[in-house]
């Protein structure tokens, strides 16, 4: 019961190793992994800009300017990424998530990198789906009580 750090570790640990299964004979090796799906397009980290809050190490903004290329389309053009403004793009969501830029980085000795996270989420537009829905039930409380209220006075 106290080894749930460890246990975890070591489950993991024997699920990267490649596994060795007996069938018909012949000894086959499997090795579990997160899919790999290759995209048609490509994109080129241009510059890196991470600032930060004067005289401290707290971010102020992460900034990628990227070169997306889609093979496919001939489409090539340059993006910002920041904080807060990802690139859609490919059914496929880019956030700025880590940054190796700036002084900090130059003082480590460290090339600029920038760290994209990406996220396919095929229901992106529902939250804004559900506030064009609570938007419009307002407006019809607040109608619904304005004319109630007009037909009141008119009568009084």
């Amino acid at each position: 019961r106290q080894m749930g750090e460890q246990m975890a570790t070591s489950i993991i640990n024997r699920l990267t190793e490649p596994q060795t299964v007996e069938a018909g004979g012949k000894q086959f090796a499997f090795v579990l992994r997160p899919a790999r799906v290759y995209e048609p397009y490509s994109l080129t980290l241009l510059k890196a800009t991470h600032s930060i809050y004067r005289g401290t190490d707290i971010p102020k903004d992460f900034r990628s300017r990227v070169r997306l290329e889609n093979s496919r389309t001939g489409e090539s053009r340059e993006v910002e990424i920041f904080m807060n403004s990802p690139l859609r793009y490919g059914g496929q969501t880019f956030y700025q998530y880590q940054m190796a830029a700036g002084e900090l980085a130059r003082r480590a000795g460290q090339v600029p990198s920038s760290t994209l996270q990406v996220v396919r989420n095929p229901s992106w537009l529902t939250p804004y789906a559900g506030c064009i829905m609570v938007a419009a039930g307002l407006v019809t409380q607040f109608m619904i009580h304005l004319v109630g209220f007009v037909a009141r006075r008119k009568t009084a």
